[in-house]
């Protein structure tokens, strides 16, 4: 039974991957009625899955390039897959090892490999692929090598726990190597001089270092000294036990980091609550990391965003008012408080007695009360080919991402973008404008797709298959749950 419902899994899957294939090679120029194909992928494809699945655009271009080589370039595997002779996870094994190979490559290697791999496991294929991989063109096996360097990128993402991921892909072998030696051998120092962590956090400790600007400028013997400062005699006795310290671990270093982005409430950092903040392009994170990145950025751009009783945008500015307490330890970064209407409105007229924040209250409300004619100002130029920075900011606060479909790239790393297009005499304004990445303009530039904003921060596409995808901002704050003080635990009756 067990082995019959996995044959059906494959053979699910291996349709689900053709209706994919085959949607990407759909012309969308063909016309309305018309249906026609592609000999490739059509540019845009991945969109239209995108849309239609509600995905973000790298699991959408991902897929729909695994599923175009499985069904076009690698039909015996695909045909495999769906007979059920192999599962999914050897299938995505024979693709990784295989899409980049000429078809008579792949053919020979699939003769050999594939009517044994029923009796492999992934790893055991894998293995056997790569060694069949490197015999058969060695030549190309160093073109992709190369191919892969040129395409080389960091990649940062949220965990679950709140933590970040920080990965770099396509690095030259030798460089890689050689960063991996330098950052073992410094950790190694560092710990030999004391420091009571692990050496895999003190390699991560140092990782960062090097890389957000504490390190910028120190010797070797500085970066150690700097790490093992701050030991007192429970981190030595830690180090003589070889326990791992708990966290924490780079609080006392020294150096300037590099600035960051990120949006908390007003009512977070006055301690009214602990709620999580945002660090766009990243996600939430923990009301006492937004509190140190916030104390630590007094050179930052402060803006602040108010907001109704439904947790939408009213309007927003730039405050050059500090609390007490913040230090200048960055370098750029922006700092946005999200302040309801309702809790200025009563902060202003019961001031907190809280590290200063009142002088940035009062600084935020005086410019509250001339709102309307600042929205005006923020409009005044419409005939201007780029907008002003105050327009550039409004819009950023506003509608928070990118307006393309499912796409969570920060408004402050994309690019205004006229909805209706400036050199069809579309005005620079914000009822005209939202934040817009490369690859989404240029769906309406080159893709064939439409755009529409009927309100201010309202958004409509309009793709060539047909489909329609609305783009508006979610609540910038929202109702959240309240902390449970209660255990879980059944009462014992």
């Amino acid at each position: 039974m067990l082995r019959a419902q996995a044959r059906q899994r494959s053979h699910d899957e291996a349709e689900f991957l053709r209706t994919i294939a085959e949607m990407g090679r759909r012309d969308p120029f063909a016309g309305p009625g018309t249906v026609a194909t592609l000999d490739e992928p059509a540019r845009y494809g991945a969109d239209e899955l995108r849309v239609a699945l509600t995905w973000t655009r790298r699991a959408a271009e991902a897929t729909q390039a695994y599923a175009d080589d499985l069904v076009f370039h690698l039909p015996q595997v695909h045909a495999a897959l769906s007979a059920g002779r192999i599962d999914q996870a050897k299938a995505r094994v024979f693709w990784h090892h295989l899409h980049p190979l000429t078809p008579w490559h792949v053919e020979s290697i699939c003769t050999d490999v594939l009517p044994h791999a029923a009796r492999l496991t992934t790893g055991q294929l894998a293995a056997r692929l790569a060694r069949a991989v490197l015999a058969v063109d060695p030549e190309r096996a160093r073109e992709e090598y190369e191919r892969a360097v040129t395409e080389r990128a960091v990649i940062a993402y949220l965990n679950p726990d709140g933590t970040v991921t920080l990965t770099a892909t396509g690095l030259p072998a030798e460089e890689a190597a050689a960063a991996c030696e330098r950052i073992h051998h410094l950790a190694t120092q560092v710990k030999r001089a004391g420091r009571s962590a692990t050496l895999d956090q003190i390699k991560a400790d140092v990782t960062l270092g090097l890389l957000n600007r504490r390190f910028d400028h120190m010797t070797t013997t500085q970066i150690i000294t700097a790490m093992t400062s701050d030991i007192g005699p429970s981190h030595a006795q830690a180090a003589a036990r070889g326990d791992a310290e708990p966290g924490g671990t780079t609080g006392a270093l020294l150096g300037r980091l590099a600035g960051v982005e990120v949006s908390v409430g007003l009512a977070t950092l006055l301690g009214r609550n602990e709620h999580p903040a945002t660090i766009p392009g990243l996600g939430p994170v923990l009301a006492d990391v937004a509190r140190r990145i916030v104390a630590g950025q007094r050179g930052a751009q402060w803006r602040y965003t108010l907001l109704n009783r439904n947790g939408h945008f009213v309007f927003g500015g730039i405050t050059r008012r500090r609390p007490n307490g913040t230090g200048d330890h960055s370098h750029g970064g922006i700092v946005e408080l999200l302040v309801p209407i309702d809790l200025l409105d009563e902060l202003t007229h019961d001031p907190p007695d809280v590290g200063g924040w009142n002088r940035v209250l009062v600084d935020i409300a005086a410019q509250y009360r001339e709102h309307t004619q600042q929205l005006r100002n923020i409009d005044a130029n419409p005939d201007r080919r780029f907008p002003t920075k105050a327009l550039r900011r409004h819009i950023q606060q506003r509608d928070r991402g990118c307006v393309g479909p499912g796409c969570r790239r920060p408004a402050s790393k994309s690019e205004y973008d006229h909805t209706w297009e400036y050199q069809h005499n579309g005005p620079t304004t914000s009822t005209n404008g939202g934040p817009v990445c490369k690859h989404d303009h240029n769906l309406k530039s080159t893709g064939g797709w439409t755009l529409h904003q009927p309100k201010p921060g309202q958004f409509i596409w309009h793709t060539p298959l047909g489909q329609t995808h609305h783009s508006q901002g979610e609540p910038i704050l929202h109702p959240l749950p309240e902390p449970n003080q209660h255990s879980a635990d059944p009462p014992p009756f």
